[in-house]
C-alpha cells in the first residue's frame, strides 16, 4: 500500500532553514587556538549516550553530544604527530590509525563504560607500522587497514577485540579507503582511478566482483545505499579539472557498474569524503563545508542542505570530516581549523527523540528513509521499519507534535491529537517497507512531521513494542 504523508494535514508551519541551508548548527567545539583537527566519527552506548570522537594532529578527543547544547570533554589521548588519524568503532571498541610511523600499530579504546574510557594502547605486529584509514565489516567484526604499508591489512577483532590477529592483507594495488557493508567490500584505489567491488564474506580469500572506473583524478572515498544499488565515489584532485567531484553509479549488477550521475561543485573547491542513509548522500568538502545531496534520481543529484564550517579561503582546509549516523539525528563535522561542529537537519533526515519499548525480542523497532530524501514530489520515498515481530501488524502514527505519554507501559511520543494511524504487516522478518510518497505541492515545502512505529507483540505484557519518536523536515 502507498501511503501519503499527510501533510497538508499535518503541517504546523514553516521553520526558518538554517543560514547555509537547511543545516542548524547547535554547537561548535575546539579545544584551543592553532590546534589542527582532521577525522571525526560518532559512539552511540547501549543506554542512548551519544559521542563524537574527533581526531586532532596530536591525539584523540571523546566528546559527549548527548547534550548537544552542553558539549561535554569526556577523554583525551595523547599521540604521536600526524596530519592523519582515523577512527570507527565496532560494537564498544574505537580503532584508531595513523599516518605517524614512530608508533608501529593500531590503537585501542573500549568504551564499555563511556564515562570512563580505557586505552588499551597499540596492537604491534612486526609488519604492520601505519596505515591511513580505518574500515570494519560490522556484521563480522574484521578490519581492514587501508593505505599501509601493508596495502590492505586484515585483522580479526571478533577473535579478540582488544588484541585482533591479522588474518590476511590484499597488495595489488595501493588502497586509500573501503566501504564494507553487507558482505561486500568496495575499495577506492586513489591514483588507479578505480573503485574495486569485492564479495569479502570469507576475509581469507576476498573475490573480485567487479570495478568502477572513476573518470580520473583520484579515487578518495566511496559509500553504499541501504539497498545496495547505488554507489557515490569522491575524487579529491577535482580541483581545476575536469573531473567531477562525486561521481554516482548503479551497482546493481555488482559485475558491470554503469555511472549515471555527477556532483560538482566548480574547480574552486575540492571534495574529501562521502557517506550515505537510505538515496542521501552527506559530503564533507573542504573549503565549502558539508553538503547534503538527495541521490533518489542518480542521474541529476540535488543538493538538499549545507553548511560552511570554513574561516580559510584557499588551500587545503577546512571541513575534513562529517558522520551523518547518530541515532539522534545529530551531525557531526569535524573542520580542520574550527574543530567539532554539531549540528540539527532540519529537512530531509530522521531526528529521533525520547525512548523507544523493546519487544519479546529485546529490540526498540527502528525506522528509517529510504528511496529518497523526504522532500516535495519524493516519489519513491519509503519508511523502512526494522526489529519487529515476523509477520506481526505494524502501525504508523502521525501527528504534528511531540509528546510523552505512557499508556499500558508504552510511551507514546506523538501528540494523540489530529493525529492518524495506518496499518500495515511486518515480512517473515520481522521488517516493514511502506511507501511514503511526497506530494508535488510546494506548500508542503519547510513542514515538520512527527511519527512513531507500533509492533504488536504478543509475548509482551502490553501487547506492543515501539520505536523512539521521530520527526523530519519536507524539504522544498
Amino acid at each position: 500500500m502507498r501511503y501519503s504523508l499527510l501533510l497538508a494535514a499535518l503541517c504546523v508551519g514553516a521553520f526558518l532553514p538554517a543560514q547555509n541551508q537547511n543545516f542548524t548548527l547547535v554547537r561548535n567545539w575546539k579545544r584551543s587556538a592553532g590546534l589542527t583537527y582532521n577525522d571525526v566519527w560518532g559512539y552511540t552506548a547501549p543506554d542512548g549516550r551519544e559521542f563524537a570522537i574527533v581526531g586532532e594532529t596530536a591525539g584523540i578527543w571523546i566528546v559527549e553530544t548527548t547534550d548537544p547544547n552542553n558539549l561535554q570533554q569526556i577523554a583525551w589521548y595523547s599521540a604521536p604527530s600526524s596530519t592523519w588519524r582515523d577512527m570507527h568503532n565496532w560494537k564498544n571498541y574505537i580503532y584508531v590509525s595513523t599516518e605517524n610511523r614512530t608508533q608501529r600499530g593500531f590503537r585501542v579504546i573500549d568504551m564499555a563504560n563511556p564515562s570512563s574510557p580505557v586505552d588499551h594502547g597499540y596492537v604491534q605486529t612486526s609488519t604492520f607500522i601505519n596505515a591511513h584509514n580505518t574500515s570494519i565489516d560490522q556484521d563480522r567484526g574484521i578490519i581492514y587497514f587501508s593505505g599501509s604499508n601493508q596495502g590492505v591489512a586484515i585483522y580479526d577483532a571478533a577473535a579478540n577485540p582488544t588484541n585482533p590477529p591479522l588474518i590476511n592483507n590484499w597488495s595489488t594495488l595501493y588502497t586509500h579507503d573501503i566501504c564494507i557493508r553487507r558482505g561486500r567490500a568496495y575499495f577506492a584505489l586513489g591514483y588507479s582511478y578505480q573503485v574495486r567491488i569485492f564479495d569479502v564474506r570469507n576475509p581469507l580469500s576476498l573475490v573480485q566482483l567487479g570495478t568502477c572506473n572513476t573518470p580520473g583524478g583520484y579515487a578518495h572515498n566511496s559509500w553504499v545505499s541501504d539497498d545496495d544499488q547505488i554507489l557515490c565515489c569522491t575524487d579529491e584532485i577535482a580541483r581545476g579539472s575536469n573531473t567531477p567531484h562525486m561521481t554516482v553509479w548503479d551497482i546493481s549488477n555488482p559485475a558491470s557498474p554503469v555511472q549515471k550521475g555527477d556532483y560538482d561543485l566548480g574547480s574552486s573547491y575540492i571534495v574529501h569524503n562521502v557517506f550515505m542513509i537510505g538515496r542521501t548522500a552527506y559530503m564533507s568538502q573542504y573549503l565549502c563545508g558539508v553538503h547534503m545531496v538527495d541521490i533518489a534520481n542518480p542521474t541529476t543529484p540535488t543538493r538538499v542542505g549545507r553548511y560552511d564550517t570554513s574561516t580559510v579561503a584557499s588551500g587545503y582546509a577546512g571541513c575534513w570530516g562529517i558522520y551523518p549516523f547518530s541515532e539522534s539525528g545529530l551531525v557531526y563535522a569535524s573542520d580542520m581549523q574550527n574543530g567539532l561542529f554539531v549540528f540539527r537537519v532540519e529537512c530531509g533526515h530522521l531526528n529521533r527523540y525520547e525512548v523507544g519499548t523493546k519487544g519479546s525480542n529485546n529490540l526498540v523497532p527502528r525506522a528509517r528513509f529510504d528511496g529518497a530524501t523526504p522532500k516535495v514530489n519524493a516519489s519513491g520515498l519509503q519508511l523502512v521499519v526494522e526489529n519487529l515481530k515476523p509477520n506481526a501488524r505494524c502501525f504508523l502514527l502521525l501527528g504534528a507534535r511531540s509528546a510523552k505519554l505512557n499508556l499500558l507501559g508504552v510511551q507514546v511520543n506523538v501528540d494523540l491529537n489530529g493525529s492518524f494511524l495506518f496499518e500495515v504487516r511486518a515480512d517473515a522478518n520481522g521488517v516493514v517497507r511502506m511507501p511514503t510518497p511526497v506530494p508535488n505541492n510546494p506548500t508542503l515545502g519547510n513542514s515538520k512531521i512527527y511519527l512513531q512505529v507500533f509492533g504488536e507483540d504478543t509475548g509482551m505484557p502490553q501487547g506492543l513494542s515501539a520505536s523512539r519518536g521521530m520527526w523530519v523536515g519536507i524539504c522544498q
